[in-house]
């Protein structure tokens, strides 16, 4: 753990409210992604980040500083969305309508290709979009969830076991079934 990262902790440990705010606004963003990722729903997003950072502050005095912070707290993130999903009924059964917000598509799209691209291979592009993005609505969230962690987010598998509290294996495991599904889906849609 670098000293400026154990310092911030010190001093949100003492109270100092600034020394929170850095903590949160330094990894907002990330908690922010990891709940759309995970529940699709954006009204959703403020309030369970909210929490989780509720959760954070309140373990904080236990976080063992060998561990990675911001994997840490992306782990406490993952654990409020499938709490979220769980208390929905949604958990490894249904998936989430993606169409919802455009931002689902934020990740995928940006592999997309200059401007400058003929329009009929624009169409093709999107149209292809379009069609992965349906398809990993449709996985269920225990295979979706790590491969969109991997996959869009650009997450390591050891951040990724760390967040599904599995091992580096079974999130390959995991990774190699979803793409798997995602292929026969995508296969499906044709």
């Amino acid at each position: 753990m670098a000293d400026d990262e154990r310092r911030l902790i010190d001093d949100c440990l003492a109270g100092d409210e600034d020394a929170c705010t850095r903590l949160v606004d330094a990894h907002a963003r990330m908690v922010g992604t990891v709940m759309w990722r995970a529940i699709g729903d954006h009204r959703m997003v403020e309030d369970l980040t909210q929490d989780t950072f509720l959760r954070v502050f309140h373990a904080l005095p236990s976080f063992d500083r060998r561990a990675k912070l911001s994997t840490w707290i992306y782990t406490i993130a993952h654990r409020v969305a499938i709490d979220h999903l769980r208390k929905r009924g949604r958990w490894q059964e249904d998936s989430f309508d993606a169409a919802a917000d455009e931002e689902w598509a934020a990740g995928i799209e940006d592999v997309a290709a200059p401007s400058t691209e003929h329009p009929d291979v624009a169409f093709a592009r999107e149209e292809d979009i379009n069609l992965v993005r349906n398809a990993l609505t449709r996985l269920p969230d225990k295979y979706r969830l790590p491969l969109v962690y991997a996959a869009i987010d650009g997450l390591d598998y050891t951040t990724i076991a760390t967040m599904l509290g599995v091992t580096v294996g079974a999130v390959k495991t995991l990774v190699f079934r979803a793409k798997r599904m995602l292929k026969d889906e995508i296969a499906n849609a044709y």
